[in-house]
């Protein structure tokens, strides 16, 4: 049934939103000059002109202090959209540094959602480094979540959207204020970048004649997953994410098994043991994998990287190599490689002291404006293309959006810094400029502006413990509607089957089964990592990484999606059509047995037998429930039988 929503003026500054003639939300608008603080309130207008168009409101508030705020009012067929400008009234430039499109609360009791002590809260993190994780959570003073949210009844899955439409400008943010935790600010700018976006600095300033907000988007309905999927599709209309046409890449990446011990030996073993082990029982796609060089590939001389690379390209292999193009970990008085007579303290960004940076992650942020730092970018990737690289992964993105001073005095705001680094990447490894296919796998890096990579990791580094199988399905439950939407691909982070460079102990067999699944359900990259030279490595690798069932789901390129939220850890239950056939993947990741129990209607599955592609053990639901017990860390992957489809 085709929903209408409305906006609606009203008295003191206030407009709202109606969903069927039920209201969702009221708000009012704000807006702050950055150099006299004088502020634009809607609400404290001295005049207000409503202009009525065919898709919404344009709201003329005429403030004090010579400040105009107009407020654009739209709808689309299932949402709506709030932005707000600034300007002043003589015509002369305004400079502005914090906007507030939207001031929500709710209506009444329409929705209830606004009042109910237990409505919680979606706090999506900005980017996916240190450890960040999503969380719902209960409406408290302080409370941010980064470009959107949603607001949601975990038992009845009710949910209120509010989420950014453009990150090209402004750090965005969705924020409970102190005045009142029952209400929702829509924010741009100095009220949305803090520790959690890693600034250290101001948010810029922005100026002109008319100083817009982002557009932020509005939604009300019945279940908040959809909801997520529904604005992921606008931005996708949007903007495109990169495609990739060559099907979900299987293969090896070098970090958490061999790190800083990397060499071509070992490598090169690494190599020859997915071609020869790994590649005929199933773990390839189209035939093809991807061995990748991660960071410290440096070590390798690169006439054995060349010679690895020929290796894999005459075997029908890919190659793969590494980058953090927006990150310095050198010295900053080191000379910059290619670039003779220059150093690296000529590129990084600095504050308004002339300073530079601090080191976030152990590395200072480039100005990726300098022209220096374009040269040398430029560089690299010719380099990395004329060597015959076929997928690149990049990292420690997210320093390119820190605030800073930039050398192009026209880009303002770390968005616009970061946005305008991508747009160079994305020039620079253009497919058709190289003419071949090349992968860009994007590693840390913020989850906005989006589609810039074939694949965007969702969480920050995951290796082989229960405790990694919990953290990537935190990412999973919270992000699934990101796959196949803003980036082609969500990717799971390299999969660790028994022990990484850092981990205390070997995985175990349950652990190792949970942490390939969680893989195969984000629909993703399949990439190992291992040493090879342990002991019983590559038994067990062969063991998982070689179920042929198991690997066409993985190689379908389907996202699962979770049953439920799950407060700040991971739901246990997600689903999947695939094939027309419906597919369940259960988790555990306790030490003791646990029996994971999915209410079939809740869950939208069929009555009936259901497989494990792991054993071949079946089970059959019994009063609208299917349940499964999993003796400590483990996962099961299965298969409606009832409709005798396959993958």
């Amino acid at each position: 049934m085709q929903q209408t929503y409305t906006w609606q003026a009203e008295e003191n500054g206030v407009f709202t939103l109606y969903l069927d003639g039920k209201p969702v939300l009221s708000a009012s608008a704000s807006a702050q000059e950055a150099d006299t603080g004088n502020v634009a309130d809607s609400r404290e207008a001295e005049h207000t002109e409503v202009r009525a168009g065919e898709d919404g409101l344009t709201l003329v508030y005429t403030c004090r202090h010579g400040l105009t705020l107009t407020e654009s009012l739209r709808v689309t067929g299932d949402g709506a959209i709030a932005q707000c400008t600034l300007s002043r009234q003589d015509g002369t430039a305004v400079r502005c540094r914090s906007m507030t499109p939207l001031i929500a609360h709710g209506k009444g009791d329409e929705p209830y959602l606004w009042r109910d002590l237990g409505a919680r809260m979606l706090l999506v993190p900005y980017d996916n480094d240190m450890w960040m994780r999503y969380e719902t959570v209960a409406l408290r003073a302080g409370r941010r979540s980064y470009d959107v949210t949603v607001l949601l009844k975990e038992d009845t899955r009710e949910g209120l959207l509010i989420g950014a439409m453009d990150f090209d400008v402004w750090k965005n943010a969705v924020a409970c204020p102190g005045m009142d935790a029952r209400i929702l600010e829509a924010r741009c700018g100095q009220g949305a970048s803090d520790e959690g976006s890693h600034d250290y600095n101001p948010h810029g300033v922005l100026e002109g004649r008319e100083v817009h907000s982002s557009r932020f988007r509005i939604a009300y309905g019945p279940d908040w997953r959809a909801l997520l999927e529904v604005y992921a599709d606008a931005l996708g209309a949007e903007r495109r994410p990169r495609m990739w046409d060559q099907g979900v890449p299987f293969g090896f990446n070098s970090y958490a098994g061999l790190a800083m011990t990397l060499n071509a030996q070992n490598f090169g073993d690494s190599c020859t043991f997915v071609r020869d082990r790994l590649m005929p029982g199933g773990f390839e796609n189209h035939g093809e994998t991807y061995l990748n060089l991660d960071g410290g590939w440096q070590r390798v001389a690169e006439e054995d990287r060349l010679r690895i690379r020929d290796d894999l390209h005459s075997h029908g292999q890919k190659a793969g190599i590494y980058d953090a193009p927006f990150a310095c970990f050198w010295p900053l008085d080191r000379e910059i490689p290619m670039m003779p007579g220059h150093t690296f303290s000529e590129i990084v960004l600095r504050n308004d002291r002339g300073e530079p940076l601090p080191r976030i992650d152990r590395a200072v942020p480039y100005d990726v404006t300098h022209p220096l730092w374009l040269e040398w970018t430029e560089k690299k990737a010719r380099q990395f293309i004329d060597w015959g690289y076929d997928y690149l992964k990049i990292d420690f993105l997210s320093h390119a959006g820190m605030e800073g001073v930039h050398y192009d005095p026209e880009i303002r705001t770390g968005r616009q810094a970061l946005a305008y680094g991508y747009r160079v990447l994305e020039e620079l490894y253009d497919e058709k400029k190289i003419g071949r296919p090349f992968f860009l796998s994007l590693s840390i890096a913020p989850l906005f502006p989006y589609g810039y990579g074939n694949a965007r990791r969702f969480s920050c580094d995951a290796f082989g413990l229960s405790e990694d199988v919990e953290y990537v399905l935190n990412a999973q439950t919270y992000s699934w509607w990101t796959g196949g939407r803003l980036y082609q691909f969500n990717d799971p982070d390299h999969i660790v089957l028994q022990r990484s460079f850092c981990m205390l102990r070997d995985s175990t067999e349950g652990e190792a089964r949970a942490r390939y699944t969680s893989a195969v359900i984000a629909g993703s990259v399949m990439l190992l990592s291992e040493d090879y030279s342990r002991p019983g490595t590559r038994e067990r690798t062969e063991r998982i990484a070689g179920n042929a069932a198991v690997n066409a789901v993985a190689r379908s390129g389907v996202v699962f999606r979770p049953v439920d939220a799950a407060g700040g850890s991971a739901c246990p239950v997600f689903t999947a059509r695939i094939g027309g056939g419906t597919y369940v993947a259960l988790f555990a990741w306790k030490e003791r047995p646990e029996t994971v129990t999915v209410d079939l209607e809740r869950a939208g599955l069929p009555e009936g037998v259901y497989e494990d592609l792991w054993t071949g053990m079946r089970t059959e639901t019994a009063d609208g429930r299917l349940q499964w017990t999993l003796d400590g860390t483990d996962a099961v992957l299965l298969k409606a039988l009832c409709e005798g489809t396959t993958v």
